[in-house]
């Protein structure tokens, strides 16, 4: 099947080819005991539910006219036995069914996280926040009813309708093709029916998107606090009103789905007793069927009408579940980045060791989001176990071209080299193994200290963990916590300051032990104490490495072995800090520039002191007076 991208959507209703078929009938093939003993149970209580039906007619014809009690007893014996049967084989087969429905889910949930943790960063970089939560959880739930009850349902009708139809012809002919006659008065409206099911569901799933998206941004840790800073508490529970009464009506649609056919088919199934009445009296004149058999003949009939009306519905709800698997498969179709390398045939280095050296090198380098170009022509070298900082506005590709590095994102053109070896041709895993990233929001999980350092290292000992705290400064904070290692950080780090964040994401790239480290303006949102912390932390962490370190703070960087300053995707100027001021360009601009208002604002804080001094003095001196 072709891959699909992850921006394409399905504009119509899945075809239903015998590849699509097949795909989903591949799910149920690990269970092939189960899923046999489930239709061999199905078979059994359909054949066991003709007894009863059966039985009433020796009760009318024979037992009750003759008035033998024992008989009788035998009767309604065999009848309550089969009835009790009937129904624990029901139990049976309601666990069967429940199991394999649970473990296919299980199947497919497994399948969709593990294609969506191998995706390329772009992919998450155009999603939708609240999407990847539908797809995992309401649709893969959907269709767990697929088995759970429109294949057994589906099953269980063509067998009673098999075997009632059976009972029928053996009862009366005359009157079995009388009732036989009426079932395409069932089938011809639910190819409609379906079709409009399907639309509905489509419309309602991506609504239901939506409302995820709108609850996950506006009650996450940042938009709450957004919300409530601008206090959009009342536009945002509009918002949600509106989207969840898209989403209601739109249920309360696709439910409603076919109520006239519904009607139609409710008629239908009265009508057919009356006319076995009317045409049983006529053959009971004439001799040709009992009393106890028109009375058989009914019962049976409405056990045959409600197969038929159930796969009438079936097919509609096989609509429905075909829409819950076109949504599945669009996802499990994507193209991961491993899947992208083999798709391209470039030569993958195999069993690669680890990045030793970790010279850089960027080779006519071009990267382009869409069609707006941010990185053109970069040329440049990193040398090995040195510092480059790079500089320059926002927007002019200094994130874009890290990124690059370790392949969250692909060059447009060109390529970029470590030691010598294209990174293309390097395993994933070996290539980001090698490089640690500090970016100026550490991201925490809702988990404790501990936990969140085991992420880089699982296997590290509690030594480790020590040592790479005390390299980051933040071993003696952590020290003075109740519980130490062990305390809850909150959802992203939400208990912690800016700065302590920042040196538990630093302690946890020390622990990771990278050769290339990026710092991705890791100060420029903590104040003056913290940065000083976090800069003791980062000098450290430079050791050894070659360092790539965005900063707007010039002074941060004055000691870097190059510096690169970067405009609308080029390098614009090359050199060490000294170097590019004597050649007053863009980076000699910049630093005065920061170095005035720096300035400036040294002198208004001196004079608000002098001011506050000196109304503390005239205070002081009019207490004096009192």
């Amino acid at each position: 099947m072709a891959r699909m991208r992850f921006d394409q959507q399905p504009e119509k209703m899945p075809k239903l080819t015998w590849p699509f078929v097949t795909r989903i009938l591949s799910y149920f093939s690990p269970y092939p005991l189960r899923f046999f003993a489930v239709i061999a149970l199905i078979l059994t209580s359909s054949a066991l539910g003709l007894v009863p039906p059966l039985l009433m007619q020796k009760i009318i014809d024979a037992a009750l006219p003759q008035k033998d009690l024992s008989l009788l007893a035998v009767f309604i014996g065999l009848s309550m036995s089969a009835t009790i049967l009937l129904n624990l084989l029901g139990v049976a087969q309601g666990y069967l069914s429940t199991w394999i429905a649970k473990r296919i889910t299980f199947t497919i949930k497994n399948e969709i996280y593990d294609k969506l943790t191998h995706m390329p960063q772009s992919f998450f970089a155009g999603l939708k926040e609240g999407e990847v939560l539908t797809r995992l959880t309401s649709d893969v739930d959907g269709i767990q009813q697929v088995f759970q009850s429109t294949v057994v349902n589906a099953l269980t009708s063509v067998f009673v309708l098999a075997t009632s139809l059976v009972a029928l012809f053996g009862l009366n002919p005359i009157l079995a093709l009388i009732s036989v006659a009426t079932i395409p008065l069932f089938i011809l409206p639910t190819r409609k029916v379906g079709k409009l099911r399907w639309q509905i569901t489509s419309q309602s799933q991506k609504q239901l998107s939506s409302l995820n998206s709108h609850v996950q941004e506006s009650l996450s840790t940042g938009g709450s606090l957004l919300m409530k800073l601008f206090t959009n508490e009342q536009k945002a529970y509009d918002e949600f009103v509106a989207v969840n009464s898209e989403v209601t009506r739109l249920q309360v649609k696709e439910t409603l789905a076919g109520r006239w056919f519904r009607m139609a088919m409710s008629v239908f199934t009265t009508i057919g007793p009356m006319l076995v009445y009317l045409i049983g009296g006529y053959l009971l004149t004439k001799d040709q069927i009992t009393i106890g058999g028109i009375l058989t003949f009914a019962t049976l009939l409405g056990r045959m009408y409600n197969p038929v009306t159930q796969l009438s519905n079936i097919q509609v709800d096989f609509m429905r579940s075909f829409a819950l698997f076109d949504r599945i498969f669009e996802y499990l179709d994507l193209t991961t980045e491993t899947e992208a390398e083999s798709l391209l045939g470039e030569p993958v280095v195999a069993d690669a060791a680890p990045i030793t050296e970790g010279q850089i090198r960027f080779e006519a380098v071009e990267f382009s989001y869409g069609h707006s170009a941010a990185l053109q022509g970069i040329d440049l070298t990193l040398p090995a176990g040195q510092m480059t900082a790079i500089v320059g506005p926002s927007g002019a590709g200094k994130s874009t071209l890290t990124n690059l590095l370790p392949r969250l994102y692909t060059p447009t053109k060109g390529r970029i080299t470590i030691d010598g070896i294209d990174i293309a041709q390097l395993p994933l895993t070996t290539l980001r193994r090698s490089i640690g990233m500090v970016s100026q929001e550490a991201f925490l999980f809702n988990s404790t200290i501990r936990e969140n350092l085991l992420y880089a290292k699982p296997d590290a000992t509690d030594e480790e963990l020590i040592a790479a705290a005390k390299a980051a400064y933040i071993h003696d904070f952590i020290t003075s916590l109740p519980e130490g290692y062990d305390t809850p950080v909150g959802n992203r780090g939400v208990k912690l300051s800016g700065g302590e964040k920042q040196r538990l994401a630093i302690a946890r790239v020390i622990l990771k032990d990278p050769k290339i480290l990026i710092l991705d303006e890791a100060t420029a949102a903590l104040d003056a104490l913290s940065e000083h912390y976090v800069q003791k932390a980062m000098d450290q962490l430079m050791e050894d490495r070659t360092a790539i370190v965005i900063a707007h703070r010039l002074a941060t960087i004055a000691n870097a072995d190059q510096i690169l300053v970067m405009d609308h995707g080029e390098i614009a100027e090359q050199g060490s800090h000294e170097e590019l001021l004597t050649q007053a360009g863009l980076y000699s601009k910049l630093y005065k520039t920061q170095f005035k208002l720096a300035q400036t604002s040294t002198h208004l804080a001196s004079a608000e002191e002098v001011a506050v001094s000196a109304d503390d003095d005239k205070l002081s001196a009019a207490e004096y007076a009192a």
